[in-house]
């Protein structure tokens, strides 16, 4: 195991894998590919299923979402059919910078998503400076007093949240050239900090990747059916542009961090075409227990707006909250089911971002009206909802709707193995999905209306130097719970209590 050293940790937030070595071997990303040469370096696996919401308290607890809670920003409240906001603060597991802190080592913590101000003995820790979907609470540091420092010195990002339609080539330029300032007050802020201490750890995190990725792909992908040349040729690449701009701050700092430091950078999750049907998910499970194909709701719907025109504008505003809820209970309006019709259905969707889909049982004992007994009555449920979700075809492909449906309590066991999703469906993500159909359900029609052309693949890729690291490819995928673990150990401090284990090629084996 290497003496004690320094540690400098990057986070490239939904940095894509295959993006990162094409352009580093092509020259592209000079630093990438610097890191290439001179790490030990492979590929991350992330949690299954549940990576988009749970990548970076796995990274930083070492733990599970079944042990540290969290796998989406909205999750369903346990012991009700409530769909609440989650918290960074509802992490049920200590981050690894605590550890090192109550170990006597200085930390400071810039930007990881995810997080709250740790109150960190001799620290640092900025929380949504600039990152993706911030925190409602948004910027937030601790110690307090230094976050009139940062203000001033730097500015508060502009620019908050990325999602936003964007329609013109000016709009899509003036977005990669935010990202890019952006990007360089982050390499500045970083730097100011990481020149003033003696640190034993410096963690900080890019997240300029996670947006455009999110709102660029269709700009970047060739394939993709929103696809247009001639908004290339007026915008470029966004995705290179953004990349190119943190390859050089990850050179920035690397200098700056010297010879003698130990760097571990790390692209979370990837990026792909946003194709899948979360978006469509509650619709199909409604249709397999037995709910009338749209089109006669709509039908019925269509002869009542005719009398509604009829009445009085006055009676109509008196109707107005009865109408609404006559079409919500139709299907009409595209809404999210409420409560009360949750405790009717035997299955439901819940929020698990979008890569995946989450299937909620409505179980007896767990859920407060539960109709499926636990045993012979779930297993079946289960083993049909598999079946039929794996029987669905996109009709625009003429492919399967689904790769593959998951059981979490296969993958997953802790204490918080309860909130998960039942059931994981993993999208067959080769074409967009409008129309879905099987002979069980029928045709079924969805139109995914936000704004997001780009969502995540679950692999990521980990580069880590050092005087005592031998460079090479690692070629099994390592967990990203075990990235901790091999932080905290570069640094000499144990991680007890994970899941994560240190990397063998990185600390030896000792």
């Amino acid at each position: 195991m290497p003496g004690l050293s320094k540690v400098l940790f990057i986070g490239i937030d939904a940095g894509d894998k295959d993006l990162i070595l094409q352009w580093a071997k092509a020259g592209d990303l000079p630093n990438f590919n610097r890191l290439l040469a001179g790490s030990a370096w492979g590929v991350t696996q992330s949690p299954v299923g549940l990576y988009v919401g749970a990548i970076w308290p796995s990274f930083y607890t070492a733990v599970s979402p079944a042990r540290h809670g969290r796998y989406c920003y909205k999750q369903l409240q346990s012991g009700s059919y409530d769909v609440q906001r989650v918290s960074p603060r509802d992490v049920q597991a200590e981050p690894f910078w605590n550890a090192l802190s109550q170990a006597g080592k200085r930390v400071a913590v810039i930007d990881v998503p995810k997080t709250y101000p740790a109150e960190l003995e001799n620290g640092l820790h900025i929380v949504d400076w600039g990152s993706h979907d911030p925190d409602p609470v948004g910027f937030s540091v601790w110690p307090e007093s230094t976050a009139c420092e940062i203000q001033e010195k730097f500015g508060v990002d502009s620019m908050h949240s990325c999602n936003a339609f964007r329609t013109t080539s000016d709009e899509f330029r003036n977005f990669r050239d935010a990202l890019i300032e952006r990007v360089d007050k982050k390499t500045r802020l970083d730097s100011y900090f990481l020149e003033q201490g003696d640190w034993d750890c410096f963690v900080t995190c890019f997240s300029e990747s996670h947006c455009v990725g999110h709102q660029c792909w269709h700009l970047h992908d060739k394939h993709h059916r929103k696809y247009d040349p001639a908004m290339r040729i007026a915008v470029g690449d966004p995705l290179k542009d953004v990349y190119r701009s943190i390859d050089k701050a990850i050179g920035t700092l690397m200098d700056k961090a010297g010879s003698d430091a130990n760097v571990v950078v790390f692209a979370s999750h990837g990026m792909g075409p946003h194709y899948d049907a979360t978006f469509m998910l509650d619709d199909i499970l409604r249709r397999l227990e037995g709910e009338k194909p749209a089109r006669f709701k709509r039908q019925l719907a269509s002869l009542v707006t005719p009398v509604w025109k009829l009445l009085p504008l006055r009676l109509r505003k008196l109707a107005r909250p009865l109408r609404r809820k006559t079409r919500v209970r139709l299907g009409v309006d595209q809404v999210d089911p409420t409560p009360g019709q949750l405790a009717c259905r035997k299955s439901f969707s819940i929020p698990n971002n979008d890569a995946y889909g989450g299937i909620r049982i409505n179980l007896v004992g767990r859920e407060p009206k539960g109709i499926v007994s636990p045993g012979e009555e779930y297993e079946a449920l289960c083993k049909s909802l598999c079946a039929d979700l794996t029987g669905l075809i996109n009709v625009t492909s003429g492919e399967p709707l689904v790769n593959r449906v998951l059981r979490s309590a296969d993958i997953y066991q802790g204490r918080n193995a309860h909130l998960l999703p039942d059931l994981l469906v993993e999208w067959n993500r080769s074409a967009p999905v409008s129309e879905v159909y099987s002979p069980k359900t029928g045709t079924i029609y969805g139109e995914y209306k936000k704004c997001r052309t780009g969502d995540h693949k679950p692999e990521g890729v980990f580069f880590a130097s050092g005087p005592a690291i031998t460079p090479g490819e690692i070629k099994q995928p390592v967990s990203v719970m075990d990235l901790a673990p091999t932080i905290t150990s570069l640094v000499g401090v144990k991680l007890t209590g994970v899941e994560g284990k240190p990397i063998a090629a990185v600390i030896g084996d000792s």
